[in-house]
Order: C-alpha cells, then sequence, then structure tokens
C-alpha cells in the first residue's frame, strides 16, 4: 500500500475506522483508509475473499467476514472464474478415474451431477463437466478425456461407462476408484455450495462451473 501523502511505499496496517482498513506510513507518519472503491483496495479483498471461498466460506459469511457486500463477492469470484483458462494434463495418463458427485442447482429438487476425470499417478483433475447422470454428460466428459493417450480407465459399477467407453480399457471396481473418490471429497470440502447438508447451493450452472474450475486449479497448483 503507498502513501496517499508521500508516496512512500512502507505502510503497514494499524487498525480500522468505521470499517475500513487504516494504514500508516513509516516515513511521514501520515494515518489513512482506503476507500472501498479504490481498486489499490479493492485487489487486496478480492483474493482474501477468493481464498475464503475456496477454504469452504460462503458467500454470505465471507461478505460478513470482509465487511462487504455479498453481492460483491459473487461478482468478484464469478470475474476470477472468467479469467481461468481449462484444466491442463500429460497427453499421455496411465490410469484415469472417473465418478460422479451430485449437488443442487436453484433448490433442492434439481439434481446436478459432476462428473470428474483424475489422472491417478498425476495427481490431478483431468476434466468435469456438469449436467445429468446419463449418458449425454457422461459422454462428453470421455470425449476430452479420450483426446490423450489412455492406459486404463477405472470406474465405479454405474450402467453408464461401458455404454462409452472401449472395454478393453475399462475396469469397473470400487476398489480402483479411491483417487477420484478422494478427490471428490476435497472438492465437498473446499466449496461450501458442493458440501453434505449445507443451507448453501448454486443458483446457476455457470456459478458452479466457474467455483469448480477454480477450486480444481487451486488443488492441482499446490
Amino acid at each position: 500500500m503507498d502513501c496517499i501523502k508521500c508516496d512512500n511505499k512502507n505502510c503497514p496496517k494499524s487498525g480500522f475506522v468505521h470499517g475500513r482498513q487504516r494504514y500508516v506510513c513509516k516515513k511521514c507518519g501520515y494515518h489513512f483508509t482506503v476507500s472501498l472503491k479504490s481498486s489499490a483496495f479493492r485487489v487486496d479483498v478480492k483474493q482474501e475473499a477468493l481464498h475464503l471461498y475456496l477454504e469452504g466460506m460462503g458467500l454470505r459469511a465471507i461478505g460478513r467476514h470482509l465487511q462487504v457486500s455479498h453481492v460483491s463477492v459473487y461478482r468478484w469470484i464469478r470475474a476470477f472464474g472468467q479469467q481461468t483458462p481449462a484444466l491442463e494434463s500429460p497427453s499421455a495418463i496411465d490410469v484415469v478415474e472417473m465418478d460422479e458427485l451430485h449437488t443442487y442447482i436453484g433448490h433442492k429438487k434439481l439434481y446436478c451431477w459432476v462428473w470428474i476425470a483424475v489422472d491417478r499417478y498425476g495427481h490431478r483433475f483431468i476434466d468435469f463437466v456438469l449436467g445429468t447422470r446419463g449418458y449425454s454428460t457422461g459422454k462428453l466428459l470421455w470425449e476430452s478425456v479420450q483426446e490423450k493417450t489412455i492406459r486404463w480407465v477405472m470406474s465405479d459399477h454405474w450402467k453408464v461407462y461401458p455404454q462409452m467407453i472401449p472395454s478393453h480399457q475399462l475396469r469397473q471396481s470400487k476398489k480402483e476408484t479411491y483417487t477420484v473418490e478422494g478427490y471428490n471429497t476435497r472438492l465437498r470440502h473446499g466449496l461450501a455450495r458442493l458440501k453434505r447438508n449445507t443451507l448453501c447451493y448454486s443458483k446457476s450452472w455457470l456459478m458452479l462451473h466457474y467455483s469448480i474450475l477454480l477450486l480444481m486449479h487451486k488443488l492441482n497448483y499446490t
């Protein structure tokens, strides 16, 4: 943070005034706050909001914590999602594990299924798609995954997998999906909207997509 009086860059935090962060200049001793409309202040707040969001806090809880509108938090997260590129993974993968987890869109009567593919030995998410639990949604994920050179695909016994994955590649066993199930748990832990028995749920498909993409990027690179 730069001093608004002398431009000195050594200005640590110095408490709050009317809910706004206060700073003190170590050079001239000037105390000042930064308007919430200032981009210099908001960049820091946005980054903290994203961090809290991917640690499992809901939008309203983040808003209360940062003393900003939860609508602002929503817009910041959406903007981060819009700027995030698609997931990357190696062109050759020895073992892919696939699974599905369910959540809700709009209300708890409208199910949404998240199909996930992970690289067992590369320890990363490969891709995901949102939709139903049927063939058409699963096929979209498989079309993305099969662009790579794959030796084996592991899944549970859901009937859709043999319809879309060649039999010489597919192995169906609950014992062989331990990696993807662990990654599902990490997703539910990292996003409030995916947690079981939660009051948080997605109101739009697009925001759910951005949320999962952001968390997968974080987990892939940390």
